[in-house]
Formats: structure tokens, C-alpha cells, sequence
């Protein structure tokens, strides 16, 4: 008798909705979102608790919070082989043992965020599997198209950057095959981060997204980054994330922008409510979010 085959890796969207709280760490540049203004795992809690409230009355799976690290910052590129990249473990933070190992005792994921730079996507996954980071079945990736710098560019972001479909497709299939070759219990979340989709046939935030692929180790999110009113965010998330134009893509999120005293202008105006979040209440126009998200990041 044939033996039977291994189960294969845990789908965490499948189990839970996802809460992150975005920002550089805890206790550093509030300015930068939610997670600096707090300085501990039990500040976490608390502070999320009335989003997991909000959130689990409506979701049809638990709430799992996760700290949303800035772990690769971008900053002003001061020479043309400048990678302008700040990276949170190389200005002495441990993230296994500061973050990571303490998230885990929690029952709580990590998402390590990078805002690319000047760096290939697949450098910032090399580093982390190298690191030891992407071993632990908590932790997983985002990645930040708007600060992808062109090697003639001062300032990531000015203008936006891009994040292809090709380049997303090769870092999938690099978190697919470390996943099955280390034999990991769970499955890898990616999130991308996205705030403009196709404007025209000559731009795109993500190049050729029509062409992404799906690695059954890889649980791909198209979050819809951006802030403005409940109007717009609706607008971008249906956009972003329409079946339409990406039946391959199957999971979905949204970042909401707290009102940030540090950064006014960058703040939703208002915050929309869970009840707008998950499609049952309309925004101001009569416009519905199409499907729930599987992921909110808050800032």
C-alpha cells in the first residue's frame, strides 16, 4: 500500500482574519503609524481590542492580531548605488526575541514589511529566510511598491514607485519553495500593498497583474493601501480587488488610517466603521466594499 501524502501547510486566511497594526516598532516614530504611539505587546492588546471587537462581531473567523513592522525603511538616496534602505535589525533590534518569540506566546503573527528601495523584492526574502525569521510558522511578508526607487531618484516614493507582476510572482515562488523544503506547518502570507490600480495601458502600480500566479504554499494579498475618505477607499479596495479583472486572486485587504495627530493629512477622513469595512453599511455616495476584507492593517 501506497503511503498517504503528508498533509501539506496550514492556510492562516482560511482560519482567521488578519488585525495589523502598522508601524516601525514599538515606542519609535508614532508619525509612521499606530504601532510607535504603543510601547509593548500588552499596549497591543489593548489599544487593538476595540478593532478585534469590531471585527469579530462581523467575521466569520477569529480575529489574530499581528505587529505590522516597517522592518525595511525607505529614506533619501544619497548616492546612485545607495540601496536607501533603513533596516530595523541592523539598529539592534532582535526580532526573534523582541518580537517574534513574544508574538507567538500571544497566539500573534509578525508581518515583516519592507518598502523595497532601490533593492530587488527577492533580496529583502533572502535576507529574512537567512536571518532565521521566515522559519518561525508567524511570521510573514509585505512589500511596498510606492517607495520602489528608480536608480535616478532622490526621494522613494516621489514619484510613486511600481512593483511588477513578474517580480511578485518570482518572490512567491521563492517563499513556495522554502516553505516546502523546510517543511513548514503554515503557509506564507504576502501581502502587497497596492493604492492605484491599472490607470492607463502605459502605468500601473503593478505592472502586468492580470499575469500573477498562485503557489499553493503563498497566501497573496492585494491590500489597499491609501488614505482618504470611506468614498475613495471603497472606490480603490473594489478596484484593487475586483473579480473581474483577478479571478486568481483570492484574498483580500484594507489599510485604514487612524487619525494621527503627528501627520493629519494622513489620516482617513472619517475612519470607516467595521460595519463599512465588511460591506454591510454603505459610504456616503451609497457605495459598498464588495466582498470582506481578509486582512486589515490599521495605522
Amino acid at each position: 500500500m501506497l503511503p498517504a501524502n503528508p498533509p501539506g501547510p496550514l492556510s492562516v486566511l482560511q482560519r482567521h482574519s488578519l488585525l495589523s497594526v502598522y508601524g516601525r516598532s514599538f515606542g519609535v516614530a508614532p508619525v509612521l503609524g499606530m504601532l510607535g504611539a504603543l510601547n509593548s505587546f500588552d499596549e497591543l492588546e489593548h489599544g487593538a481590542e476595540p478593532w478585534v471587537r469590531g471585527m469579530s462581531e462581523l467575521s466569520e473567523t477569529p480575529v489574530k492580531v499581528a505587529p505590522h513592522l516597517i522592518y525595511a525603511l525607505a529614506r533619501n538616496c544619497y548616492t546612485p548605488d545607495d540601496s536607501c534602505m533603513i533596516f530595523l535589525d541592523a539598529s539592534g533590534v532582535d526580532l526573534i526575541e523582541e518580537y517574534i518569540k513574544p508574538a507567538a506566546d500571544r497566539d500573534m503573527d509578525v508581518i515583516l514589511d519592507s518598502q523595497l528601495g532601490r533593492l530587488s523584492p527577492t533580496y529583502f526574502i533572502r535576507r529574512m529566510i537567512d536571518a532565521g525569521y521566515l522559519a518561525y510558522p508567524n511570521v510573514h511578508v509585505a512589500l511596498d511598491p510606492e517607495f520602489a526607487t528608480g536608480p535616478d531618484q532622490e526621494t522613494p516614493g516621489k514619484p510613486t514607485g511600481t512593483l511588477s507582476a513578474h517580480d511578485i510572482n518570482r518572490v512567491q515562488a521563492m517563499l513556495a519553495a522554502y516553505v516546502r523544503e523546510e517543511g513548514l506547518s503554515h503557509k506564507k502570507v504576502l501581502i502587497v500593498h497596492q493604492f492605484v490600480d491599472a490607470v492607463s495601458d502605459s502605468w500601473s502600480m503593478v505592472p502586468g497583474k492580470r499575469s500573477i500566479q498562485i503557489y499553493p504554499e503563498v497566501e497573496l494579498v492585494f491590500d489597499a493601501d491609501g488614505f482618504g475618505s470611506p468614498n475613495a477607499k471603497v472606490s480603490k479596495y473594489n478596484a484593487i480587488t475586483s473579480p473581474t479583472a483577478y479571478p486568481q486572486i483570492e484574498w483580500r485587504g484594507i489599510k485604514i488610517f487612524q487619525h494621527n495627530a503627528r501627520a493629519p493629512w494622513a489620516s482617513d477622513t472619517p475612519v470607516m466603521t467595521p460595519r463599512q469595512i465588511y460591506g454591510l453599511d454603505p459610504t456616503s455616495n451609497g457605495w459598498r466594499i464588495w466582498a470582506p476584507p481578509h486582512l486589515v492593517v490599521v495605522a
